[in-house]
């Protein structure tokens, strides 16, 4: 962190070097007059009829009953982000953890952790960002073509994890299309003030009719986010200035947030219109800090305040450290699909992935923590088509996780997890209803090595779906999803016992716990149309025997609060609606403007509230675009957030505005280069994310301009 960067929120200086790096590339690159080969736009309308991979029969969002969410072209260049999770956290019903720039995984309708399955192209990222929100998840957004959001249960496909939802990012690196030229490739610059962000991307394809090379590489560096104000919040300064009078605290940067990132893949495809066989290698190196204190961060009945000085003093000791993640991840991908003209199948495909994972947990340059975990993911798919008027596709799936860990943050124990998951999803059409039927049945098994022995898990989850789409008269639709499904408890929540110092608690675990159930009702309506207005309403509601959660015992241990997995039952329930109307549509102009909220409550049915919930939402946009400009002004209101689980703060609500600016320019018959400005946080607010386990100690960032440049060619 540079010292002059101390107490400036917005960063002039930074500012003038991004921008000056990019209008150099810019005029480089058009100057170069290389064959460029502009990408395909794809604004909201026709983001809904993009083929989403991640869906049982490769379907647009319009024609599946389960609410799917898709961004892609400029507007994915727009809002890429540090982390998948903040890439997404403006979609509606969609948020992230937040645990600093660099470490935010995504949260679909109050559900995160290991309820939201984060893929790599179709399969698990196979990291150990779900094990703790300190973690980062190992895909990078920068690199993405695509990024495919299921919300609600995704069980049927994916396993018994993904109840809340699936995070599928897509990034091309083994090319699965013959059908169309193989040269072309991209770059891309782009900074960010409040972040002293400096990246650069590049990728390229090339090959002959049946052979197809893909290249794919970035750099990136951040330094210590600026914010507005102070790290730590109003209540916190409050309740560390009464027991230490004389206390400072830092401002307007957040200490320790910086980042350094890298990674490069190579994907070789062989193939024709028929099928193909491809293999990729990538690697992704990351090194960030983690901005909070290890201090626990609630008030405690006064039964259970005692007097711990010596666990203060080793608290103390930890809180004077800086604490650093260094993570290096290599990835071995096979994927083969074959295509079939004639019989009763469509095709068979088939996706495996080898991932090697570890990250080291430094405290002074010195390694404190060390997570190991060795990982193989496969799964097959049979396609079928019109047997007895169905189509469908049938599968199998089978996971093996090794991981390790040793250290002083070891409080999971070492452990082997296997899965093995069989699967059928069928879908006919009755004129203008279309009725899906799905089913899954999953094995796992978790062998821990514990202190006093072997703990173990074995059961067998069942997933039921059922859901149908009726088109009904001028460009409405309706669509209802209802599910089954069973979760295994994973290895943390069974057998973890030790300190979790990243979020300032101990956590227990329960070896009696046993699957969760949920059962679950999605509607939503639709009105799509090419012109005039089109708009989405949706709500659902999620019943759920033996939920499983960390809860709050109210002692300590060590100086930090405990927290023990326990079960409930529990129901969520919310909404989401948008809508958005034409203003103008002429001229090869369009201006339009654009109303959303989301809302999710997580409830207790013995009374009491789930922590960690997010706030309504709500808010406006205006979007003006001709030919290749676009102009964008957006404002969202986050309320308080009052409804909390015990020992938990409420959250001040905020506001967001939010602006950008795009053009792209043609530079020759196939040239183009997209440059886009995006003013963030114009109003320099303290915001403060309730489902953010750091909220006491690091808001987001403060007012921020973005600005990047991608070729194509």
């Amino acid at each position: 962190m540079r010292p002059w960067q101390r107490g400036i929120r917005l960063s002039g200086i930074k500012l003038m070097h991004s921008c000056v790096r990019i209008a150099v590339a810019a005029a480089l690159v058009a100057a170069a007059h290389t064959s460029l080969a502009q990408e395909t736009r794809t604004e909201t309308r026709v983001s809904e009829e993009v083929i989403v991979t991640s869906t049982a029969l490769r379907e647009s969002s319009l024609e599946v009953a389960q609410p799917v969410a898709v961004m892609t072209g400029e507007k994915l260049r727009r809002e890429t982000a540090l982390s998948i999770g903040e890439t997404i956290a403006r979609q509606p019903g969609v948020s992230g953890s937040y645990f600093g720039p660099a470490a935010s995984r995504p949260v679909i309708r109050g559900l995160g952790g290991d309820r939201v399955l984060v893929l790599d192209d179709g399969i698990s990222a196979l990291d150990v960002s779900s094990l703790s929100q300190d973690h980062a998840v190992s895909i990078e957004g920068v690199l993405a073509e695509q990024i495919e959001i299921l919300k609600g249960p995704a069980t049927l496909l994916y396993g018994s994890g993904a109840v809340g939802g699936v995070v599928n990012v897509i990034d091309g690196r083994i090319p699965t299309d013959f059908t169309t030229d193989a040269n072309g490739g991209a770059l891309e610059l782009r900074g960010d003030t409040a972040l002293g962000e400096r990246s650069a991307a590049g990728r390229l394809d090339f090959g002959s009719e049946r052979v197809r090379l893909h290249l794919n590489g970035f750099d990136r560096r951040t330094d210590d986010v600026e914010i507005p104000g102070h790290a730590f919040s109003a209540a916190e300064r409050a309740e560390r200035l009464a027991e230490q009078p004389d206390e400072t605290f830092a401002r307007d940067v957040l200490e320790n947030s910086d980042t350094r990132t890298r990674g490069n893949a190579v994907g070789l495809s062989v193939g024709s219109a028929q099928g193909f066989l491809g293999l990729a290698w990538s690697r992704l190196e990351t090194g960030y800090g983690v901005p909070v204190p290890h201090a626990h961060t609630h008030e405690h009945d006064d039964e259970h305040d005692h007097d711990h000085e010596d666990d203060g003093q080793e608290h103390a000791a930890h809180a004077g450290h800086h604490v650093r993640v260094d993570m290096k991840r290599d990835r071995y991908d096979i994927k083969a699909e074959r295509r079939f003209v004639a019989g009763p199948f469509r095709g068979m495909r088939l996706h495996g992935t080898y991932n090697d994972y570890a990250h080291a947990e430094l405290e002074d340059d010195a390694v404190a923590t060390l997570f190991e975990q060795r990982a193989f993911d496969a799964r097959a798919n049979l396609d079928h088509d019109e047997l007895a008027g169905w189509r469908g596709t049938l599968g199998v799936q089978y996971a093996d996780i090794d991981f390790d860990v040793t250290g002083e943050e070891a409080f999971v124990p070492p452990s082997t997890t296997r899965t093995l998951g069989v699967f059928a999803f069928e879908k006919r059409h009755f004129g203008p209803m279309a009725l899906e039927l799905g089913a899954r049945l999953e094995r796992q098994e978790i062998e821990a090595e514990l202190a006093d022995g072997r703990g173990r898990y074995d059961e067998t989850a069942y997933n039921v779906s059922a859901g149908g789409l009726w088109k009904l008269a001028g460009e409405h639709s309706v669509a209802l999803n209802l599910t089954r499904s069973h979760r295994h408890p994973q290895a943390a929540e069974l057998f973890s016992n030790g300190p979790h110092l990243a979020i300032g608690r101990f956590e227990t675990g329960n070896p009696e716990l046993v699957r969760e159930t949920a059962n679950t009702v999605d509607l939503t309506l639709h009105r799509h149309t090419e012109r005039g207005p089109h708009w989405s309403l949706g709500v659902f509601y999620n019943d759920y025997d033996d939920f499983i959660f960390a809860a709050d015992t109210g002692a300590e241990a060590d100086g930090l609060a405990v927290f023990r997995y326990t079960q409930a039952d529990a129901r969520f329930y919310g909404a989401e609606a948008e809508i958005t109307v034409p203003l103008l549509e002429a001229h090869n102009r369009v201006f339009d403007v654009r109303l959303a909220a989301d809302y999710v409550r997580g409830k207790l049915k013995e009374g009491g509230n789930l922590p960690q919930m997010p706030p309504l939402r709500y808010g406006i946009e205006l979007h003006y675009e001709h030919e290749r400009l676009h102009l964008g002004l957006e404002t969202f209101r986050y309320h308080r957030q009052r409804d909390v689980a015990p020992n938990e703060r409420p959250t001040a609500g905020y506001t967001m505005m939010n602006a950008d600016v795009s053009w792209r320019i043609d530079t020759t018959a196939n040239a183009s280069v997209f440059m886009f400005l995006r003013g963030t946080n114009l109003l320099d607010e303290e915001a403060r994310r309730h489902i953010s386990p750091i909220k006491e100690f690091a808001p987001l960032p403060g007012r921020s301009l973005q600005a990047g440049v991608r070729a194509y060619f």
